[in-house]
């Protein structure tokens, strides 16, 4: 491993052998080099840690099995703590990066010491790497280019889009300063990155910028009726729960349009989900369910 590096790429895995090293060999051939791989493999059945110990690259760490089951938060929160870089960046076994996705983010945070955490775009793909969506991420704020945006902003974005706006965590880099312990809310499941990214934002500083930075996959089973309805749910808990946070910024008009807007989404996805079934564009299972 590379003395001190300055991101750490953390990934929880389970049984993710049918992608982890197309995953693994997207952090490897970054153009930027100063970062370590740390891996959490949960008692997988399947090659998983077998394809991690077959990768030669002395930035790639595995962490030992753990002694018992980790739920969610608890195996997100071992990988980080695991981990060591000034920034840090969580993402899933099926997840890539694309090659100039670190070195854009870290030079993003480099330029504006003020801000904890920068966030730019991703592609939507399917199991067998189709791009079922080019371009995705931040709603309407992709149109201004490269911005900085207060904490305070971007819930009240975010509430009245009823939506995640950042995305998911590949698309997402953050400063370990800006850390807080816990590192997560343990009431949140399917809102835990959003929530996550507040924690840590507080009412200070994000960068967002408009570039494709990276690729998240979606299978059918993120997109199931059961899972659209049970995340509709607590998307609109999230953010009732957000205003709380920032009364000032944040009015009972907004949550009420971003309910709205969180159920159209909701629909969406299941109107997706059975369009992509119709085609069968989608096959394999994804542990975590996410939002837009």
């Amino acid at each position: 491993m590379i003395a001190q590096p300055l991101v750490s790429v953390v990934i929880p895995v389970l049984n993710g052998e049918r992608h982890l090293e197309a995953c693994l060999n997207s952090i490897v051939g970054q153009t930027y080099e100063r970062f370590e791989i740390v891996v959490s493999d949960q008692s997988s059945s399947d090659r998983s840690v077998e394809i991690v110990r077959s990768f030669a690259d002395p930035r790639i760490r595995l962490l030992p099995e753990p002694s018992e089951p980790l739920d969610l938060h608890r195996n997100w929160s071992r990988v980080i703590a695991g981990s060591t870089g000034e920034f840090v960046k969580l993402m899933g076994q099926d997840d890539l990066l694309h090659p100039d996705c670190l070195s854009i983010q870290v030079d993003l945070l480099g330029r504006n010491p003020d801000a904890v955490l920068v966030c730019g775009r991703r592609q939507i793909i399917n199991d067998d790497d189709k791009v079922l969506i080019k371009a995705r991420g931040l709603g309407t704020l992709a149109k201004h280019g490269t911005q900085v945006m207060a904490g305070r902003q971007l819930a009240h974005a975010c509430t009245r889009a009823g939506a995640n706006l950042f995305g998911e965590p590949v698309a997402v880099m953050i400063r370990r300063a800006a850390l807080h312990q816990p590192l997560f809310d343990t009431r949140w499941i399917y809102t835990i990155d959003i929530a996550f990214y507040f924690r840590c934002l507080q009412d200070r500083d994000a960068v967002l910028d408009d570039r494709v930075m990276c690729s998240f996959r979606v299978s059918p089973k993120q997109l199931s009726a059961a899972l659209a309805k049970d995340q509709s749910k607590e998307v609109r808990a999230f953010f009732s729960a957000l205003a709380l946070r920032y009364p000032e910024d944040i009015s009972a008009s907004d949550v009420r349009i971003g309910k709205v807007r969180a159920r159209v989404l909701a629909q969406a996805r299941r109107a997706l989900y059975l369009q992509m079934r119709a085609r069968k564009v989608l096959a394999a299972p994804k542990d975590i369910a996410r939002n837009t």
